[in-house]
């Protein structure tokens, strides 16, 4: 168990960074550039983001199964991840030559060429950063520390360029100034660990579970992505940055969510693999009750300080986007939910078909949503359409789930959690009778919130599977007192 305290411990800290540093870098660019260049970026990377989703090909989720089962082996090793970079390779070039002729000749996005050719040597770059190998041999120390620091020199290289709505093209490209700097770290050190050849190399047996994995990942794209792409055509860049600051704001603490999923995805194939499901359903248990214990006060707490937020993080230009905010505060508790019932349930039982399905079935609902609503409701409709279709999405990835493996959901914790935090509108409102300052109130709250959580929860609800996770931390060994193991 011991290393997989430590993956969890770089990979809460990767996380964190993740939460932290665009609680920097967002509140100034929001502020230099403005609702309209934040919206034109917003959408140029979410028109990207589609052509690095098919030229991904699936292989980020599948690349950790398929290089756990053969980590321990050299050869295969090599063998394995050189078919994987050169098939990824291959799609990737037809992906930027698609991405090429469309931004080119529609008139639409052709304004904004030069975000485009950004995003093309994005998805080129993003062949060589194989992250999902490191994740495959459990390398989360490696992945944190390279992350962090290529982060802290982004943020420098903000400071230092971004200054007016002219850089907004230079605020894209410090994306791929991260690309192209993880790329370099990461070839250097794969290249030091296996060899990459030719020569052994089968690619057909990876196509069919590829094929259902990408097409799981391009459904699943038009409900997550799709919202802004539809927003921009039908409304305008104004209305894409307003829903775009409220998103991004909502999905910062994501990162601290999907903690446990890249790490225990490698460990629940091998159990899965060596059929020890007492061993997997201990590990998702301990995963669902670790989400509801974040999510739920993460949820709640943006929903009570959601002005306060976009103020203090956005600016009082995107007033428009607390209403925004208000919906998709909740999105973190289904898509943490979805992610431990797809990722860590279905994927290593190799039941792609059934994520698929519930993609498929996301993706009706999100369509059928976003052009109903958007026309009429602008970025709050599109809001509205995201968060339904979790939900929706996240139900029946629960009840595949459970057909595929029978396992308890924590109900209990879920309302123990819920109810705690509903307390936090009342010290929201303590807050507010000492001072009207918008920071000391966000502060006061978040202070306050926290602590009485944690104590409700420590003495009061004594969550075991939450309490056991965090006195695997050194510093917190004192909780394995309250877990009854101590």
């Amino acid at each position: 168990m011991s290393l997989l305290k430590k993956n969890i411990f770089f990979n809460t800290l990767l996380s964190l960074s993740q939460i932290l540093f665009p609680l920097i870098t967002f509140p100034y660019a929001s502020r230099v550039l403005g609702p309209q260049a934040i919206g034109a970026v917003s959408f140029a990377d979410n028109f990207t983001i589609y052509f690095l989703i098919f030229s991904a090909l699936g292989i980020p989720m599948y690349g950790i199964r398929e290089i756990a089962k053969v980590k321990d082996d050299p050869k295969r090793l090599g063998t394995v991840f050189s078919e994987l970079l050169i098939i990824h390779l291959c799609t990737s070039l037809i992906a930027v030559f698609i991405l090429f002729c469309i931004s080119y000749f529609n008139e639409r996005l052709r304004l904004n060429f030069g975000l485009y050719q950004i995003g093309m040597a994005i998805v080129l770059g993003s062949v060589f950063m194989a992250e999902w190998f490191f994740q495959g041999i459990e390398k989360f120390q490696f992945i944190a520390v390279r992350s962090v620091c290529i982060r802290l020199f982004t943020i420098l290289l903000l400071f230092l360029f971004v200054h007016s709505v002219k850089d907004r093209d230079i605020y894209y490209g410090l994306n791929l100034v991260s690309v192209v700097i993880g790329a370099a770290i990461n070839m250097y050190a794969i290249f030091r660990m296996v060899k990459i050849s030719w020569k052994g190399t089968v690619f057909k047996r990876h196509f069919r579970p590829l094929l259902i994995i990408f097409s799981n990942s391009i459904i699943t794209s038009v409900y997550l992505v799709f919202d802004t792409i539809i927003l921009g055509f039908l409304t305008d860049d104004l209305h894409v940055g307003y829903y775009s600051a409220a998103m991004r704001l909502s999905k910062i603490s994501m990162a601290v969510i999907g903690v446990l999923g890249a790490v225990l995805l490698p460990r629940l194939t091998l159990a899965f693999q060596q059929e020890d499901l007492t061993n997997a359903r201990m590990l998702i248990s301990k995963s669902l009750s670790f989400v509801i214990f974040l999510s739920i006060p993460i949820a709640l707490g943006t929903l009570c300080l959601s002005k306060e937020i976009i103020y203090l993080f956005a600016g009082n230009k995107y007033a428009n986007s607390v209403y925004s905010l208000d919906i998709l505060c909740f999105i973190v508790i289904v898509i943490g939910l979805a992610q431990v019932f797809s990722n860590q349930i279905l994927l290593p039982l190799h039941k792609e078909k059934n994520i698929l399905y519930a993609s498929l079935f996301g993706m009706v609902v999100s369509l059928g949503l976003n052009f109903l609503l958007i026309p009429v409701f602008k970025h709050v409709g599109a809001a509205i359409s995201s968060f339904s279709t979790e939900f929706v999405v996240t139900i029946v990835l629960f009840i595949y789930a459970q057909k595929a493996m029978k396992f308890d959901f924590p109900f209990k914790p879920f309302f123990q959690s819920l109810f705690t935090a509903l307390f936090f509108f009342v010290f929201r409102y303590v807050c507010y009778q000492f001072t009207d300052n918008i920071l000391i109130v966000v502060l006061g709250t978040i202070i306050s919130s926290g602590l009485f959580y944690a104590l409700m929860q420590l003495f009061v609800w004594k969550n075991k599977n939450v309490l056991e996770t965090l006195a695997g931390i050194s510093s917190l060994r004192f909780l394995h007192k309250y877990t009854g193991n101590g």
